[in-house]
């Protein structure tokens, strides 16, 4: 199989200079807010101009929807593995829910920051499409699924789903302050339980 050829290097640090600018928003945006970050600020920390900074996107706007794509884009990766899994076994299970909060671990801050600028932007039917979205990547081969109607897979999915988010919102954000190990084998036994065909 041939192998693509490597990118130039004027495109190649074209997209280095753009990785940079999302990775340095997305810092100063959890440690200090969207509201308090502008253009001028996101260009100093990146050790660029202003001018690069549009060049590469149209303003504060267009950054962060990149960083809400690139965090809907991890929700769906973290859910296609799922699906990868070898069984749904508790150690498969209990080992992917670990990958899940350390993938939080690494982006909490700047998740809040961006669901916080979601809460007036995202409708309730967007966020039904993601929820939807994601089901559909957690069961994609269907093969831990064959045992139930497709509705019915996708809505234990979809609850599951919806379940998790919620459940790291509280750790993360709202103060729980429950043990994170007993919450992991807590999620481990709910997720497991509902992938068990009714009656066993």
């Amino acid at each position: 199989m041939n192998e693509a050829p490597p990118l130039p290097l004027r495109m190649q640090q074209k997209n280095y200079t753009r990785q940079r600018l999302l990775q340095v928003s997305r810092e100063l945006f959890a440690s200090q807010g969207m509201a308090a970050t502008g253009i001028d600020e996101i260009a100093r920390a990146a050790g660029t101009s202003r001018a690069t900074v549009y060049t590469h996107f149209a303003g504060k706007q267009e950054i962060i929807r990149e960083l809400l794509g690139e965090m809907w884009e991890r929700c769906h990766d973290l859910c296609r593995s799922f699906d990868a899994l070898p069984d749904c076994a508790a150690p498969s299970v209990h080992g992917w829910l670990q990958q899940v909060f350390a993938s939080w671990d690494n982006y909490a801050e700047s998740t809040k920051a961006l669901l916080r600028e979601m809460q007036g932007g995202v409708s309730d039917s967007d966020w039904q499409r993601h929820f939807e979205d994601q089901a559909e990547a957690l069961m994609h081969t269907r093969t831990k699924w064959m045992h139930f109607t497709p509705d019915e897979a996708h809505r234990r999915a979809f609850l599951l789903l919806v379940q998790l988010h919620r459940t790291l919102s509280s750790w993360y954000y709202g103060g729980w302050s429950t043990d994170r190990d007993a919450l992991l084998h807590t999620l481990t036994d709910i997720w497991c339980a509902t992938l068990k065909p009714r009656g066993t």
